[in-house]
């Protein structure tokens, strides 16, 4: 039996579980303020900090928070402990054999990673954004839905990009930048 635990049973969390179901038999969560609930049918089983006490019975751990530090921070401290940190990319998602995705990230239903794209780790690629060829999204980045990401952007580290945005061919966006809805970096 495929067993997972999502970290976060929150929005982001919730929108995870259903990729993750397309693979896994039983999946619970570990949320802080939801914990004995039961949340889309899967049981919030403990608190976050008590990752290290299910493993190894669970072997499968993904990181579903949506802050880019706080979900940096819990994903090393699961690396620490020996998890596997998967990778979720949605059936319903266009992603180039020739793509890069890294550990711990997650492309979402009709987002499109074209040729020579490289996503890195723990990074969130949300509903109907396009990272075109060659565009590079470093560790730990956020970017939402309808955004567009041309070719041969850098997105550094710890970046969040948000709904409905256009980053122009080939800009380099700075690390931990947060690029509000809607806004076009020409």
């Amino acid at each position: 039996m495929n067993k997972l635990i999502i970290i976060g049973a929150g929005g982001h969390g919730r929108c995870c579980l259903d990729i993750a179901r397309e693979k896994y038999d039983e999946i619970i969560f570990l949320d802080d303020g939801l914990v004995g609930q039961t949340v889309n049918d899967c049981k919030v089983v403990g608190k976050i900090n008590e990752m290290k006490q299910l493993f190894p019975e669970y072997l499968d751990v993904f990181i579903a928070v949506g802050n880019n530090a706080f979900r940096k921070q819990l994903h090393d401290q699961a690396k620490e402990i020996g998890y596997n940190i998967i990778t979720l990319i949605s059936n319903k998602a266009t992603v180039s054999k020739y793509a890069t995705i890294k550990q711990g990230s997650v492309i979402f239903p009709h987002a499109v990673i074209e040729p020579n794209a490289k996503i890195g780790n723990n990074c969130i690629i949300c509903a109907n954004a396009t990272v075109n060829h060659d565009a590079i999204i470093h560790d730990d980045s956020l970017i939402y839905s309808n955004t567009v990401i041309r070719p041969n952007v850098i997105i550094h580290e710890l970046t969040r990009i948000g709904s409905n945005c256009t980053i122009t061919f080939g800009k380099e966006i700075k690390e931990g930048s947060d690029i509000k809805d809607g806004e076009v970096v020409i």
